[in-house]
């Protein structure tokens, strides 16, 4: 035996270098794992939850909790754990990852890499080869920035930053043999966080690795190239296994809400029905739009006109999917016949996954989702951005959404409504999220009762705390910060009053009478003495008619600009424009099932959404609302750079959500909210401004964007409508920032645009139509093809540089900059250089002359930055 050198950069450890055949000392804990029990086209995977939270082996393993299996050692991330009513929870930390498999070792000496994030050890045949020892879990911040890590070939992927990486060298006989890698996650409250962990396979002299798998597996080079495809491969497959696995969990609950919501629809029954009215105009399209157009006659009001196929699909795109409609989706939209092309684009729109991604960042404002990276705390939530994300994904009903979210069960960290629950160094965080549930549910602004009672509505402080209480689960105390003098002679309006002293214990009791009678039907609550369950049921009752009013009227207000009752989250003072419809609208959510998507399509099917715009609202009184048309709406932050993007077929290519990239750090102190693939998924990048080292260039000029178009990187209170006010910066960003200058409009090899440019058979008015049809969703008039065409004419022919790409993003290794060095004056150089070539942006392709491309760069600019892009239809 021999050691071998430790890499630069990875996990201490010893790793040793043996025949097949030679004994190495096992630990007394070693698995005992034989051929018989694995399968033999995959890897086994078990995880033993609960171990002991201890930096060491000496332990007795707990049994199993979870077996799965996955095609190679190649381990990108690990499946959600969910409760029995399908919601995300956390598993019992430290838990110990094995991996286990049948592999045949070709004859020769063979090399093993083992890359890993924390303690590990591998074993073959029941022989240890080596251990990783566990990495210090302190820092301070001043610690030197490793070297960049010694390459393993010429394309072999360079190792990632906070992961390590250790050899051993094998004789190979060309037979089967057990290979185990263990690995504990999750050990002293830090993040149970996988990384990249591998074990791949080299010959002595071979230049590339790949992931060792049992014989047939899947032939997984470890380069950039192909394990970037592997890894967008398992995560996609991981995310169709949780979506199965939460479902089949949830079976039980599913019963439940159906036993709900048959009441529900027997409760409805009973009501007066609302009588749909008559109209002389009788082109409508369903009969909302009979609501609609019976006020227009009665104010003798035209309805603007329909808009045109292209527009529509446009703006029904931008609505449901958060983004402008792909070419691919025109195509098959206008392969459909006339007459129902609408319909059938509608449904498709709906059923699909970003249905999820666009209403999460709508929910992350309106229940104030804010979690911080950085040291999170002043009313910082935990991110449940994900429950949410889920939840759409899987088209729960609403009341169904609701109740979960108010039960803040599962997980607080990574994911579950639980997070909903948190807001550190708050006096009386459940009074906010009383607050917050109130505003979004039943349109009650209730924050000024937080320390009086309210002076421009009838809420008590009393009734706020009460709330508060119902979620606390016993009483709440009134904290003398909550409270405003007695003495005070304030006067807003009317007297301020202060009706609950300091001290003051609240009793967790339902006080809203005049909008929901605190009775419930036997049967609904599963705990009748859980107060929590109990403000869950009151609030989502059929009873409680303000429920499905309020979120009927915020899908509307999303669709047509203003709501039925404005504002939308206040409806103490205000009054229904239509109310007959508002309440036909709510029936129709509760009489299927709570079911946003049935109400979404009644709107967006209707003709009353498929009007043109109007560029004014038609007054803020209620009888001034006629809805001839939705209100012009501007693209909303979230809207206008995934759009960019899709335009263009690029990746945000963003950093990482997270400022511990090692991990060494507890989670309460940093979140990891993962790589961004859109806009929702992005969180405020404060790193305190003396922080330099701490900064993300790339992440930053996405934020900066989004931030210019009203998009909150914190959200520290509830809000429904952003300041969507026009100022000066939002043209300057799209016409000069880096974003649209350097990523967007550059032609570089991952640009769409650039390959449609560098077709040999292309003709001039095709790239013209094709760059309208990816950005602007439609064909060029004519005097914008003759306009183009002048333009982009010289050197059309000669365009053409080179055939291949040869500006792919070179390969180049990362020196690991973290909260654990960021201190250090060479972090600070590392991130200013990453900045620098952040700022020069992606590099342009070769394969066009570069006088011609700056034109075409050019074309998709003035496309970009249209007033027309910035718009809905």
């Amino acid at each position: 035996m021999k050691r071998t050198r430790i890499r630069a950069g990875e996990i201490l450890g010893v790793v040793v270098s043996c025949l097949l055949i030679a004994a190495v000392r096992a630990e007394t804990n070693a698995p005992s794992v034989t051929a018989s029990e694995l399968p033999r086209d995959a890897v086994r995977v078990e995880i033993f939850e609960g171990l002991p939270d201890q930096l060491s082996w000496n332990f007795t393993n707990p049994p199993v909790s979870e077996t799965y299996t996955e095609p190679t050692f190649g381990f990108v991330v690990l499946p959600t754990k969910y409760s029995a009513k399908g919601i995300k929870t956390d598993r019992k930390a430290p838990f110990l990852f094995r991996a286990s498999a049948r592999v045949i070792l070709p004859k020769g000496e063979q090399r093993l890499l083992l890359r890993v994030r924390t303690g590990a050890r591998l074993f073959l045949d029941g022989k240890q080869l080596f251990t990783v020892k566990f990495p210090s879990l302190a820092s301070d911040g001043h610690e030197e920035v490793p070297e960049v890590p010694l390459p393993l070939g010429p394309e072999v992927r360079y190792l990632r930053p906070g992961q390590g990486e250790a050899i051993a060298t094998v004789q190979g006989d060309g037979a089967e043999h057990i290979l185990v890698m263990e690995t504990i996650i999750g050990l002293k409250e830090r993040r149970p966080e996988i990384g990249e962990l591998t074990v791949s396979l080299a010959a002595k002299d071979a230049e590339m690795f790949y992931v060792l798998c049992p014989e047939g597996g899947p032939r997984v080079a470890l380069s950039d190239e192909s394990w970037s495809r592997y890894e967008e491969e398992r995560r996609s497959f991981h995310a169709r296994g949780d979506l199965e696995r939460r479902r089949k969990l949830a079976t039980s609950e599913d019963q439940y809400w159906a036993m709900r919501h048959n009441r529900a629809r027997a409760q409805v029954s009973k009501l007066p029905p609302v009588k749909i009215p008559s109209v002389k105009n009788e082109a409508v399209q369903n009969d909302l739009d009979r609501f609609i157009n019976a006020k227009l006659e009665t104010a003798i009001t035209k309805p603007a006109p329909l808009l045109d196929d292209y527009a529509f699909l446009r703006r029904a795109a931008l609505d449901t999917v958060g983004r402008a409609p792909s070419v691919e989706e025109l195509n098959q939209f206008l392969g459909d016949s006339a007459k129902d092309r609408r319909a059938k684009a509608i449904d498709r729109f709906l059923r699909h996954p970003s249905w999820a991604d666009h209403w999460v960042s709508y929910w992350q404002d309106v229940l104030a989702e804010n979690p911080g990276i950085l040291k999170p705390m002043l009313n910082n939530t935990g991110p449940f951005r994900w429950y949410v994300h889920e939840a759409f994904t899987d088209n729960k009903p609403m009341d169904r959404f609701v109740t979960e979210l108010i039960l803040m069960e599962g997980s607080a960290h990574y994911g579950g409504p639980a997070g909903f629950g948190l807001a550190s160094e708050n006096d009386v965080p459940l009074a906010q999220k009383a607050q917050i549930v109130a505003q979004a549910f039943m349109g009650m602004q209730m924050q000024c009762a937080r320390c009086h009672d309210a002076p421009y509505h009838d809420f008590k402080q009393r009734d706020l705390f009460s709330l508060a209480a119902m979620l606390k689960r016993a009483p709440q105390e009134v904290p003398l910060s909550s409270s405003i003098p007695t003495n005070a002679n304030i006067v807003i309006g009317r007297v301020v009053n202060v009706t609950l002293k300091p001290g003051t214990k609240v009793e967790p009791t339902w006080t809203l009478t005049n909008t929901m009678p605190d009775e419930l039907a036997a049967g609904v609550l599963r705990n009748a003495k859980d107060s929590r369950e109990r403000l869950a049921a009151l609030v989502t009752d059929p009873g409680n008619q303000r429920f499905a009013r309020v979120l009927v009227n915020r899908l509307w207000k999303q669709y047509l600009g203003q709501g039925i009752v404005e504002p939308v989250d206040d409806w103490e003072t205000a009054q229904p424009s239509h109310p007959e419809l508002l309440d036909w609208l709510a029936r129709e959510l509760v009489t299927h099932d709570y079911d946003l998507k049935h109400v979404a399509r009644l709107i967006l099917n209707s003709h009353t959404y498929q009007r043109e715009a109007r560029p004014d609202s038609g007054g803020d009184k209620p009888e001034q609302r006629l809805f001839a048309g939705p209100t012009r709406r501007r693209l909303s932050a979230e809207q206008l750079v995934d759009s960019l993007f899709s335009a263009v077929g690029k990746k945000f290519d963003s950093e990482e959500m997270n400022m511990d990239v090692d991990g060494r750090r507890p989670v309460k102190e940093f979140n990891n909210l993962g790589t961004p693939y859109h806009s929702w998924e992005f969180t405020s990048l404060s790193n305190e401004r003396d922080r330099p080292a701490l900064a993300m260039p790339r992440a930053q000029m996405i934020s900066d964007t989004l931030t210019t178009f009203g998009w909150r990187e914190s959200r520290q209170g509830a809000q429904t409508v952003r300041d969507d006010s026009p100022n000066v910066l939002q043209p300057a960003a799209i016409a000069n920032g880096l974003l649209a200058n350097g990523r967007i409009t550059r032609l570089s090899d991952d640009n769409a645009l650039t390959a449609v440019a560098t077709r040999s058979d292309l003709t001039l008015p095709q790239l013209t139509r094709e760059t309208f049809l990816r950005v602007a969703s439609r064909l060029p008039t004519p005097d914008e093809e003759k306009l183009f065409a002048s333009y982009l004419r010289e050197g059309f022919d000669s365009r053409l540089a080179v055939s291949e790409p040869t500006t792919a993003k070179a390969r180049k290794a990362t020196r690991p900059v973290s909260w654990s060095n960021h201190l250090h004056p060479e972090a600070t150089r590392i991130k200013q250089e990453a900045e620098r070539a952040a700022r020069a942006g992606d590099p342009p392709t070769q394969r066009l002359a570069p006088a011609w491309r700056e034109r075409m760069e050019d074309a998709v600019w003035s496309l970009v930055n249209s007033p027309e892009f910035v718009f809905l239809p």
